[in-house]
């Protein structure tokens, strides 16, 4: 590797070609190693005595509703600590470390010049990096960082586009460091429904957030450490480790608290797609969000209730999303779905109603949050005519399975979650993996109206899913011994989310509906030979890969799903993991290390067959994977 080109000819004129001075040493991938942590990520070299590290603390919050001043600053600092350090005890010279934050074309600003306590650089007010002024710590800006030609009163040159911390380590010392990297946006920051960031109620400007930063150093070190040592100490194996690791950063990096009219707002932006609070990952975050922030998925729900439900001719149901790239959609109205379709960008009612039962009956049976609870009876209730509506107008022709698509699919059909997978598990009328969803949907209703007195409802609940479970048996082929994906049209598509929908009642222990002699008995034993014989090389494990497939007629597959697939099955069905099953951690997390994924952290859609990435980049579902510490 060599210096970036220098810009200095643009001003000058001088084409020469910048060269590394002599002692130079920039790192090849092959010259350092990098490890993943819960909460870092540090990279070591030179035979360890380099090392460089990114904190990204994270723990249970409280609401951020009834936060203080001092805890909301510590809670939703919107910075980033970490160190940089060099051991040069047995070294006979200094050694000079540097780091740099790049912003394009765009020059960056000395902090100095706004801050006694901070030495470093800021593009504009909007992000910066800095550390504490100390002996052996200078700043530097140049056209040419590496050996800087001009230099003003301070040493500087800021109007160059190259800045730099350097960090000296003399001869016979070790030294450690100080890093943090901080980001501030002031000010309404989306659209449709007027917000701003949380943090801008306690932090006055970026200078305030990194001089923060820096001084809770120690801190936030100490909640990193706690993270990783959880994760390092679980019973998962190298690879789980990683890919929960990789899935969590990438969640964080994709989430905003926001501030609208007194109240906090959250947001889970969907990865590189940017849409805000897709439900389809609202309900598999839960998991995750419930140890840590359940207060999140509170708020996610009251606001798909408040101006994300709408009623077609079945009833009651929620949009597939909130919103785009910081914009809220109109009322009752997502970004992403479209009338008159057969595919991707159709509605999702059905799937989004079964969402919404199935996070908010999974909050309020994890946290015991009964006032909530009972503040949305009628809501509850509606979901539940509305489901039985999508089975059949009439209740003497009803078998528990969705058969009737929305009005607003006008003239389309609609679709699920696996929006870009083939038929097997796109179409949501008369489909396995939708069905037995509704099954966990209809459990979980059971429990929750008893629990709030509504012994009629939760009778209903019941009786629909002993009826669904019977005729889901009904679907079986006793010849192969596999459920079609799809029960019409002679569909022979094998799926791994046959089980998905047990996963809501394993997570809230009700052991009534998971026990495999119990009430679904006849049902699990189907399931049971389903499961064993699909994962199998040539159906859904890739006889190229040995990666986990969805779909046994599709290569897009989706590891966030294969996460609660793994855990379900791994439950329920411990003896179809496989030697060749259980392989497939490694693979899976080979393809988050690949160069076409690696550096768009957590990456969902991936080519089975060849593990190249075909989709949702940056994404941050793969946080499903947090079941497995249960386990």
């Amino acid at each position: 590797m060599t210096p970036p080109k220098s810009q200095e000819g643009a001003f000058t004129g001088d084409t020469t070609v910048v060269q590394a001075p002599r002692g130079f040493k920039a790192l090849r991938p092959s010259d350092y190693e990098r490890t993943l942590g819960w909460a870092s990520d540090t990279w070591r070299a030179d035979e360890a005595r380099f090392g460089f590290s990114l904190l990204t603390p994270f723990g249970q919050v409280p609401d951020p509703a009834k936060l203080s001043k001092a805890a909301a600053r510590f809670h939703l600092a919107p910075a980033i600590t970490g160190w940089i350090e060099y051991d040069n005890r047995k070294g006979k010279k200094p050694v000079e470390l540097m780091f740099g934050v790049g912003a394009g074309d765009d020059t960056l600003r000395p902090l100095t010049d706004t801050s006694d306590a901070l030495l470093g650089f800021a593009h504009g007010t909007h992000f910066g990096y800095a550390t504490v002024p100390a002996r052996g710590v200078t700043m530097r800006q140049g056209f040419d960082l590496i050996d800087p030609k001009f230099r003003d009163y301070r040493g500087l040159h800021v109007i160059a586009g190259e800045t730099g911390l350097v960090f000296t380590v003399p001869a016979g010392q070790r030294k450690r460091f100080p890093l943090a990297l901080g980001f501030y946006a002031a000010g309404t920051i989306t659209s449709g429904i007027t917000a701003s960031y949380a943090y801008t109620r306690v932090f006055t400007d970026l200078e305030d957030v990194l001089t923060h930063a820096l001084a809770e150093r120690e801190r936030y070190a100490k909640v990193a450490a706690l993270r990783d040592r959880e994760l390092a100490h679980s019973k998962l194996n190298a690879d789980q480790q990683f890919l929960i690791a990789q899935a969590t950063h990438s969640y964080y990096g994709s989430s905003q608290l926001l501030w609208h009219k007194g109240q906090p707002l959250w947001v889970v932006n969907e990865g590189e797609y940017r849409m805000m609070n897709t439900f389809d990952l609202t309900v598999d975050h839960v998991f995750f969000e419930l140890a840590w922030h359940p207060w999140a998925v509170r708020n996610a729900l009251d606001l798909f209730v408040r101006r994300y439900s709408y009623t077609d001719q079945c009833g009651i149901s929620f949009t597939h999303d909130m919103g785009v790239n910081d914009f809220f959609t109109p009322v009752g109205r997502s970004s992403y779905e479209c009338d008159g379709l057969e595919g991707c960008f159709s509605h999702m009612t059905m799937e989004q109603l079964l969402n919404w039962v199935l996070t908010a009956t999974t909050y309020a049976a994890h946290t015991g949050d009964i006032a909530w609870l009972r503040g949305k009876k009628q809501i509850l209730l509606a979901c539940a005519e509305s489901m039985h509506r999508r089975d059949h107008a009439d209740p003497r022709k009803r078998d528990g399975i969705m058969k009737v698509d929305t009005s607003r699919a006008a003239g389309g059909s609609e679709i699920t979650t696996y929006d870009s997978l083939d038929v097997s598990l796109g179409q949501a009328r008369n489909n396995l993996y939708l069905a037995v969803k509704t099954l966990g949907a209809w459990v979980l209703l059971e429990k929750t109206f008893a629990r709030l007195g509504l012994k009629a409802a939760a009778q209903d609940a019941r009786d629909t899913a002993d009826l669904l479970a019977r005729t889901i048996t009904t679907k079986f082929e006793s010849d192969t011994g596999f459920f079609p994906a799809v029960f019409e049209k002679g569909n022979r598509s094998r799926i791994l989310p046959a089980v998905e929908g047990f996963v809501y009642p394993l997570f809230l222990g009700y052991t009534d509906a998971t026990d495999l002699n119990g009430r679904f008995a006849p049902l699990f034993a189907q399931l049971r030979q389903h499961i064993s014989q699909a994962l199998q090389p040539g159906i859904c494990l890739d006889e190229k890969s040995g990666g986990w497939k969805m779909s046994s007629t599709s290569t897009n597959t989706w590891f966030s799903k294969i996460a609660i697939a793994q855990h379900v099955i791994r439950q329920l069905f411990p003896e179809a993991m496989t030697e060749a099953a259980e392989a497939g951690d490694k693979v899976h997390a080979d393809w988050q290390r690949t160069p076409g994924c690696g550096e768009h952290a957590m990456c969902d859609q991936i080519r089975s067959d060849t593990g190249v990435v075909c989709g949702s980049r940056y994404y941050p579902r793969g946080v499903s994977a947090y079941l497995w510490l249960s386990e």
